[in-house]
């Protein structure tokens, strides 16, 4: 594998190496996911990171006793270097296939119940469900969620493009139901007392400019108040809650998308899972 200066000189040195890590290592991993997608998520990555323009090929230290510079080549080579992130990347998401993608086509899966080598017919167990069970277990999950809502819809760190909108996003919701202010936004985003001398015509545009951008993405919404005045409160943003954790299983996601959704890595998924089976104790010795 070749040094190189940026991503795109990366691509075009080193694309068949990366092709050929993930067809030779991760056999089981491309068996399910094409490769090709597998690239773009780990190109996507190292774009974000910076990955290879962070790659230091020397170290370079001070002697302070001898007053000198010490230069001495790098623990790690290019190709460790790059090959300990992929993998890091692929055992992060990809470790576990999940049950419903080991059947590769309809080919290989029978559901007529019939044995070619006997020639014979299986006879499938039927477990026989309780219907009133099944009644119990939905109300004691609407009983949980009611609560959940009410405890931990509105909490959690919210989930944003740009880091301004979360700061934004934030200062509102400290304001609570009473609404925030434009005047006090304005001075809490830039930090300043609301003075004519310090606030400048730039600063109040740009500002418009990032609220408008913001309502869009439904992060705050705005209203004018009995005295015309306009305040600020928070809309439907995304928030990283145990309720929408919850929501999210629910309705059949796994860790890697709800990831996504919230913005963060699965080891982070699975601290908050953590988290929320403890609130889920209560339902646990009806589960059994």
């Amino acid at each position: 594998m070749k040094i190189a200066k940026n991503l795109e000189e990366f691509f075009r040195l080193n694309d068949k190496d990366i092709t050929n890590i993930l067809l030779k290592t991760f056999k089981n991993v491309v068996k399910y996911h094409p490769v090709e997608d597998l690239k773009s998520e780990i190109y996507l990555k190292l774009h974000k990171k910076n990955y290879i323009q962070n790659y230091r090929p020397l170290e370079i230290t001070i002697d302070r006793k001898n007053s000198q510079w010490e230069v001495k080549p790098s623990h790690a080579k290019f190709s460790t270097y790059i090959c300990k992130f992929i993998f890091n990347h692929i055992y992060a998401y990809y470790n576990k296939i999940h049950q419903d993608e080991l059947c590769l086509s309809l080919d290989d899966y029978n559901d007529s119940g019939y044995n070619e080598e006997t020639n014979t017919k299986i006879i499938f167990e039927v477990e026989e469900r309780n219907p009133i069970a099944d009644v119990n277990l939905r109300m004691e999950v609407e009983k949980f969620m009611k609560s959940l809502e009410k405890k931990n819809k509105n909490k959690g760190t919210f989930v944003c493009d740009m880091e301004l909108f979360c700061s934004i996003a934030k200062i509102v919701d400290k304001f609570g139901e009473k609404g925030c202010s434009e005047k006090s936004l304005i001075c809490s985003v830039f930090n300043e007392t609301f003075e004519k001398k310090k606030i400048t015509g730039l600063q109040e545009v740009i500002f418009q400019d990032v609220i408008t951008s913001i309502e869009k993405k439904g992060i705050i919404k705005s209203k004018l108040d009995e005295t015309g005045n306009k305040k600020y409160f928070i809309d439907k943003p995304e928030r990283r809650s145990l309720y929408n954790l919850f929501t999210y299983y629910l309705n059949g996601y796994r860790d890697k998308e709800i990831s996504e959704k919230f913005n963060m890595t699965v080891a982070g998924i699975g601290a908050m899972k953590r988290s929320l089976r403890k609130k889920v104790k209560k339902l646990e010795s009806f589960l059994k």
